[in-house]
């Protein structure tokens, strides 16, 4: 079974009896993406050596049968980032340090230098 199926079984009020598969990190993370399960979910990362049958069992019990796929948290990257890989050869690591060098003007410059005409 796929770690999210888990998840989807908790939510579907449907037991599921086979845990070699389950996640409890990733059955956490996807709740406390969701207004109404966020406070469960950090219960279960308060104990986080209880028995993976244990933690499914908590979930399964004290969350309400529902649609919940929240979206994940994804870090936003520099809007720069991309030019300074491309200019520099950077890898993202080092275009990361070197934006955080570089002034506005530089950055335009970068801009202008990277420029390609045509159609």
């Amino acid at each position: 079974m796929n770690p999210f199926d888990y998840v989807k079984s908790i939510n579907e009020k449907k037991v599921v009896s086979e845990m070699a598969g389950y996640n409890p990190f990733l059955s956490n993370h996807s709740f406390s993406n969701n207004l109404d399960c966020v406070l469960l979910a950090n219960e279960m990362n308060t104990f986080p050596n209880l028995p993976p049958v244990c933690q499914y069992d908590f979930l399964y019990g004290t969350i309400r049968k529902g649609k919940r796929w929240g979206k994940w948290f994804k870090k936003e990257e520099h809007p720069n980032l991309q030019i300074i890989m491309d200019y520099y050869k950077y890898s993202k690591d080092k275009a990361l340090e070197a934006l955080q060098v570089l002034t506005q003007e530089n950055i335009r410059d970068i801009k202008i230098a990277m420029e390609r005409g045509g159609k």
